[in-house]
């Protein structure tokens, strides 16, 4: 049976659909994954340098910020699910040439991807690079899913964006506990500029973005098709709460100046683990719990009303927030996170 699966991705919502349906193909199977992007060429000019794994090297062109969120993205869906994963990705024009080599180079037996099918050009998982691939790959191809036939729903859109956002989440976090586990283990202080980062964007952008949007949205329809639920939503908005009184006690050993003490390291480390656990939970308890029943119950009018809520994130209900000054705080985040800047600075 097939162990070693390459999955290529492009960005768009079709791409992040068949991440999920091939870490749970990955789950079932026992096998990992090696998640690829085939960049466009951002005038790298080595062009033997293919495949590179996440390197700092690789990611010194600004074209590339995007390409390391996609893929840490990706690798935190496998995470979620005990799928082991890596990612990597190459410079180039031609994605399905692209993709053969990267079975090959990778060792994999299996490439699970999706295609827009004819008519359908964004991206570049379209019917032609498909079909290329069929053609040449040494290997076995999977399409879980050919847009052209069957369009993604207005359910599939909404669940795709919320997990989305939960991957961000769950990188930022896991970003923030490797740099106070740094400060406590190799005795450095503590890089308070990108811990403080890290607050911020789980303060506005969970905090005020994604947490209101599912109780605004998700959960109200949910409260109004199955009233037996209102015990264990109530119990989500309390995480919601619990959540935030969190990252402010991390806060607090955040903003403390002066040479750190192993004490106040410590303190630290407990804070931001609390943290952690606590949202790691809060993720995992409502995907096991929260959006299952939200599959079984809402409506097709009720998704449409929670695909539109989350379609962008700087819906002006929400104040001031800018969705592109997210998505380039993330694109910082994976980039350290990824590329381990975060765990080499003194």
């Amino acid at each position: 049976m097939y162990q070693h699966l390459l999955v290529p991705i492009d960005g768009s919502a079709l791409s992040a659909a068949n991440v999920l349906s091939a870490v749970d193909l990955a789950q079932g199977l026992n096998a990992r994954i090696t998640f690829f992007y085939a960049a466009p060429d951002w005038n790298l000019t080595d062009g033997n340098a293919l495949f590179r794994m996440l390197e700092p090297d690789l990611f010194a062109e600004p074209a590339v910020g995007q390409t390391n969120a996609l893929l840490t993205k990706a690798m935190a869906s496998a995470k979620a699910a005990n799928v082991i994963s890596q990612a990597a990705a190459q410079s180039s024009d031609k994605p399905a040439e692209a993709i053969v080599e990267a079975a090959q180079t990778h060792g994999c037996d299996l490439i699970v991807m999706a295609s827009r099918g004819k008519g359908f050009t964004g991206g570049w998982l379209h019917s032609s690079q498909t079909e290329m691939v069929l053609r040449n790959a040494p290997v076995a191809l999977l399409v879980t899913r050919v847009a052209a036939g069957r369009p993604m729903t207005d359910e599939e859109s909404a669940l795709g964006i919320i997990q989305d956002e939960h991957r961000s989440i769950a990188v930022v976090v896991q970003a923030m506990r490797d740099l106070a586990q740094q400060a406590l283990t190799k005795a450095h202080a503590p890089d308070r500029v990108n811990l403080a980062r890290l607050l911020t964007y789980l303060r506005e952008f969970p905090g005020q973005v994604h947490h209101p949007k599912e109780e605004m949205h998700l959960h109200r329809l949910l409260r109004l098709r199955v009233p037996d639920c209102e015990p264990m939503l109530t119990d989500v908005e309390a995480q919601h709460q619990t959540e935030k009184g969190l990252i402010e006690q991390v806060s607090a050993c955040v903003v403390l100046r002066g040479r750190t003490s192993p004490a106040q390291a410590r303190a630290l480390c407990d804070a931001v683990n609390a943290l952690a656990t606590h949202v790691f939970h809060h993720i995992g308890f409502e995907e096991r719990n929260i959006l299952p029943l939200a599959r079984s119950r809402l409506t097709a009018e009720d998704w449409a009303e929670v695909a539109t809520g989350f379609a962008s994130n700087d819906d002006p209900r929400f104040g001031d927030l800018q969705v592109d000054d997210f998505r380039r705080m993330f694109t910082l985040i994976a980039d350290d996170f990824a590329e381990g800047r975060a765990l080499a600075r003194p």
